[in-house]
């Protein structure tokens, strides 16, 4: 990536590292105040929300980066922002209401009668929070990625002190998910405050809905199956489980969050500038697949060394049976170095991604199915595994095939093999620490230091970490610094 791209890059990875933070504090102290039914009862609503969110927001969101971009007239930007947002509000309002009238449904599908009063309150959620998530993408096409990352800081101090406050304050969940709708509420003042200088009466023009959906409607369709995928292993659990159950799973089977948001947020900055520079589209894809596996190869190596004292530490020893799911999770890790399917959205060959996704639903049903029966909780986690390595095996057979792109070219098979030996390399000492000395604070910090010394010294002599990562990271660096400084 240019370094202008890298920038807009780093500063939105850097906001959204913020919020993964404070986010996790808040994750962190539920735990610890909530006993387990209630968190699981708590991390369900978001379950419901993500899953179907992504149901009725039908691609519109990944569209307002491709279409976007492409209008050179602020008019025509104003017109298109305001029938997306109109668009985006029926939506919610749709969402809303049946989350509203399906609530008993729903509690009873999940086996927690407490999500039946709960849903109440939350039905107003996504009124408030699809216009944020298009505010976001809409900021992104007009390349402005300054202002979504001062929105997401500004989500994160809402988050943070209205849950928290209220979590600390009165231990009740459902007094906590009330605090959750008025940060929602907030967010939603915010983004349309911002937006007020773009929004104008658009009338009613049927080919702007006809060209967006044609884009967005395999996209959309390929994000649902694509979301059903990613979330099937924790409705499959919710439905077999009890909701105590349901948390120890949750907090284990998850991908370590700071690689999607590494990957989310250089693949918000690439995809504008793809689909507007298609003849650099291999230069600047593979330039971040080498950054990304720089990042996610280590990180990946440290979950699995650091797998048991990280749980304990962030959750305590009530979910410590969460690490077999957690480190079973890490095995995709190696996949998110790229995100295949923008080649396709920056291509407009969109229906691809909608049959891949169909096809990883169908493998994943039938496997969560087959394996928790036969195994338990754990056959989830294995069944979505297994599906995410077939996925990424299909989309790299028709980047070749259908897309006519060659392979070797887009990945750095040398640079990533390169960085995934030092990674693993750099573990054995990390790991003969921990296992010589115990789990207390100062091994696992001398460990920790030694891997990040063995990382850097093989990488550098191994070629993997070049010159300009250096010379990059430390200009981020004295930035940061200087930020600080200025500050103070």
């Amino acid at each position: 990536m240019s370094a202008d791209r890298s920038k807009q890059a780093g500063m939105l990875t850097t906001a959204e590292f913020i919020r993964f933070g404070f986010k996790s504090l808040v994750g962190i102290l539920l735990a610890r105040i909530l006993i387990p039914s209630e968190l699981g009862s708590y991390r369900q609503l978001f379950l419901i929300y993500s899953t179907f969110s992504t149901l009725l927001l039908l691609g519109i969101p990944q569209s307002v980066l491709y279409f976007l971009p492409k209008l050179r007239h602020i008019d025509s930007k104003r017109e298109f922002i305001s029938r997306a947002v109109n668009l985006v509000s029926i939506l919610a309002f749709a969402f809303g209401l049946g989350i509203f009238l399906l609530r008993g449904f729903i509690a009873r599908i999940f086996n927690n009668p407490q999500l039946d009063l709960l849903l109440i309150i939350y039905a107003v959620y996504p009124l408030f929070m699809f216009i944020t998530q298009i505010y976001s993408q809409i900021m992104l096409g007009l390349k402005q990625p300054a202002k979504t990352a001062i929105f997401t800081l500004f989500s994160v101090v809402a988050d943070f002190v209205l849950i928290l406050g209220v979590a600390l304050l009165t231990r009740d969940l459902y007094y906590i998910v009330l605090a959750v709708m008025v940060s929602a509420l907030l967010q939603w003042g915010f983004a349309h405050f911002q937006l007020r200088h773009y929004i104008t009466r658009a009338s009613f023009d049927p080919s702007f809905y006809q060209e967006v959906f044609q884009y967005s409607l395999p996209l959309g369709l390929a994000s649902i199956v694509g979301m059903l995928s990613v979330q099937l292993d924790k409705l499959v659990v919710s439905g077999f489980f009890t909701p105590a159950q349901y948390a120890v799973f949750s907090i284990g089977a998850m991908e370590l969050p700071l690689i999607s948001i590494l990957t989310r947020s250089v693949n918000s900055i690439l995809l504008p500038h793809i689909s507007a520079e298609p003849a650099r589209m291999t230069e600047v894809y593979r330039a971040a697949v080498r950054k990304n596996a720089l990042i996610i190869f280590p990180l990946a190596a440290l979950g699995l060394v650091f797998a048991k004292p990280l749980i304990t530490l962030l959750y305590t020893d009530t979910y410590l049976a969460s690490v077999p799911f957690f480190r079973v999770y890490l095995l995709n890790l190696p996949l998110r170095v790229a995100t295949y399917g923008i080649l396709f959205m920056a291509t407009g060959k969109t229906r691809y991604i909608m049959a891949n996704a169909l096809i990883t639903l169908g493998l994943n049903l039938a496997l969560n199915l087959v394996l928790v029966r036969l195994i338990g909780m754990m056959g989830a986690v294995i069944a979505t595994v297994a599906v995410s390595w077939i996925s990424v095996g299909i989309y790299l057979f028709w980047i070749r095939r259908k897309l006519q792109l060659d392979l070797a070219q887009l990945f750095p098979l040398k640079a990533l093999l390169k960085t995934a030996l030092v990674a693993s390399a750099s573990a054995l000492p990390a790991y003969a620490v921990l296992w010589i000395l115990g789990r207390g604070w100062i091994p696992q910090i001398v460990s920790l230091l030694l891997y990040l010394a063995a990382f850097m010294i093989l990488g550098k002599a191994l070629n993997a970490i070049l010159p300009y990562d250096i010379d990059y990271a430390k200009q981020l660096w004295a930035q940061l610094r200087a930020r600080f400084l200025k500050a103070g």
